[in-house]
């Protein structure tokens, strides 16, 4: 420590000046020392910089990882929503089919579909998934979201169709003679028969209804009014165009209730028997044409009168 040291400086702009400063030993050790230590401090706190950075770099990581999964969460709420609305218009729609299914008053009884197959409750599989962070899982949820809103879509257009297609059956049998248009009992059958006026065989292109003067006479299904009034050898009578190619007369009345156009329904009550035009006695005489022809409409009569 007693040493000396010489250190010679050298001046460019000057040559060949030369100044010269002596150090002691214990100067030079201790500015040795210094930087030693400013090097190993300084070493040490750019090590501790990197790490901080590094563990900021994954903190954001995270925070980017969180924020998706946040939106992903969202979009599945969102998901579910759209599909939670799409289950109530199918269930209401399965409502309208059952129905519309259900003519005649008895409503099927509802029945618990067949179920089987994979699971998935979106609640619950979340939770997991934060738990997890399994990018996986949220990919599986989300196919399976689709196909599942995909197969709603393919249901509620099936059902749709479905409707569509019974809401005309539906039409076509209220539009169906189906009901005897008046109390009685048959005294001439549809076909050939033994004409009470000639005497000679004849065909006879309806049925006739005896029934007490007055009785009500009612539509045999929903339709048009085309004709009410006389027409030779039928007496009074209404003729209702029910659509499809359905069409029935009502003939020999006493009097009509209704004209033509207006629109009847089923089991409404039109005209009263009697014995109108060429008859021998107080009965309905009740055709059913179908496309012009006439057929049995006995085949269309549903129930005993």
């Amino acid at each position: 420590m007693k040493k000396k040291y010489t250190v010679m400086i050298f001046d460019e702009s000057r040559l060949g000046e030369v100044k010269t400063r002596k150090l002691s030993g214990s100067l030079v050790a201790g500015v040795l020392a210094f930087s030693a230590v400013f090097a190993a401090v300084s070493g040490v706190g750019f090590y501790k910089l990197s790490q901080i950075s590094k563990e900021k770099q994954v903190l954001l990581t995270y925070k980017n990882e969180n924020e998706k999964l946040k939106n992903q969460i969202a979009g599945y709420e969102n998901q579910m929503v759209v599909i939670n609305d799409k289950l109530a218009s199918v269930i209401e729609l399965e409502e309208k089919v059952r129905g519309l299914a259900s003519y005649g008053g008895k409503v099927p009884e509802k029945k618990q579909l067949a179920m089987g197959g994979k699971e998935i409750d979106p609640v619950e599989d979340i939770e997991k998934a934060n738990e997890q962070k399994d990018k996986d899982y949220f990919k599986d949820l989300s196919n399976t979201l689709s196909s599942l809103g995909s197969d709603l879509e393919k249901r509620a257009l099936s059902l749709t169709e479905l409707a569509d297609f019974l809401e005309k059956q539906k039409l076509v049998m209220s539009s169906t003679p189906s009901i005897w248009p008046a109390g009685g009992w048959i005294s001439s059958r549809f076909g050939y028969r033994i004409s009470p006026f000639t005497g000679r065989r004849v065909f006879h292109e309806g049925v006739d209804i005896a029934a007490k003067y007055g009785a009500p006479v009612r539509a045999a299904a929903k339709g048009t009014v085309i004709f009410s009034g006389r027409k030779n050898g039928y007496g009074k009578i209404v003729i209702i165009d029910h659509g499809f190619g359905y069409m029935t007369k009502y003939a020999h009345n006493s009097n009509m209730y209704v004209q033509a156009g207006q629109q009847v329904q089923k089991g409404e009550r039109i005209a009263a028997v009697g014995s109108s035009g060429r008859s021998t006695g107080p009965h309905v005489h009740y055709e059913v044409l179908v496309n012009g022809v006439p057929v049995n409409p006995t085949r269309f009569i549903v129930g005993s009168r």
